[in-house]
């Protein structure tokens, strides 16, 4: 079976399951905590059994379609980081049906998210395989790590959930996504997924801190994903060691046009 067999099977698949929210039927538990002295409820039901055989399905998966490409040089093994991207893309997609009314909106977001998994498995094994091609594997990548983080931001504070529920997923979100935009670099793996840590701390500390403020949820996500586009960018040079007082520059003039944007134009 080749690469391309592969994901057509491994996107039917996923499919399926983000088809079955409506219709599944699974147990329902409550459970509440009392986290800085305040009640939390959290609920696992049908969305949380979806999750987790989603989970198996993209992560495994994934791994399942890399093995098929020919790449001579190395192995591509399950600790590189490649499930994160589509183990991403797959959740948002999960928590965002529910919230689509229609059977059109729901039809043309489970759409969508296919196709954004196929393109991302293709740009995988692209990249990790070193194929030569006109393709730009890298920056489809990167686009779509940062198009899934805008979704995650932006959608989060709209939905209007508990601030340490929200600020959470933001900060797993973040910690995945990181560790995506960072998985074609030749760096040790425990490096890799340190810096993708501190990513997802800072990321989730300020969205609970944004929870407290009066912005709306389109600036607040906005500067969020702002936040994620300098975090990664620099620590990625950081961690390459090309680190410079002009690229700190740069990306400190790009993040105050950008803030200039959010707050006198929208």
């Amino acid at each position: 079976m080749t690469f391309r067999d592969r994901i057509s099977l491994l996107t039917a698949m996923t499919g399926v399951v983000l088809a079955l929210q409506p219709i599944l039927i699974a147990p329902r538990y409550t459970f509440t905590w009392y986290p800085f002295g305040t009640p939390l409820t959290v609920t696992v039901g049908a969305g949380f059994w979806l999750g987790v055989l989603l989970f198996l399905v993209l992560v495994s998966g994934t791994q399942w379609v890399l093995v098929a490409w020919d790449v001579p040089h190395r192995s591509v093994r399950f600790a590189e980081g490649a499930w994160t991207l589509p183990l991403a893309i797959g959740w948002i997609a999960l928590r965002l049906l529910p919230y689509q009314h229609t059977k059109e909106a729901r039809t043309a977001l489970l759409v969508a998210a296919l196709l954004l998994l196929a393109l991302t498995w293709h740009s995988l094994g692209r990249v990790l395989g070193r194929v030569p091609g006109e393709f730009p594997a890298a920056f489809v990548l990167r686009t779509l790590v940062f198009a899934t983080g805008g979704t995650l931001y932006l959608w989060l504070y709209t939905v209007g959930e508990r601030s340490l529920l929200s600020a959470t997923q933001m900060l797993v979100g973040s910690y995945l996504l990181a560790a995506a935009f960072w998985v074609d670099l030749p760096l040790p793996l425990s490096t890799r997924w340190l810096y993708s840590a501190v990513v997802g701390l800072i990321v989730g500390q300020m969205a609970w801190m944004f929870r407290h403020t009066t912005l709306s949820p389109l600036r607040a996500g906005l500067l969020l994903l702002l936040l994620f586009y300098g975090l990664v960018l620099t620590f990625e040079r950081e961690m390459q060691g090309r680190l410079s007082l002009r690229f700190i520059g740069e990306v400190a003039l790009t993040g105050l046009i950008a803030l200039a944007l959010v707050f006198l134009a929208l």
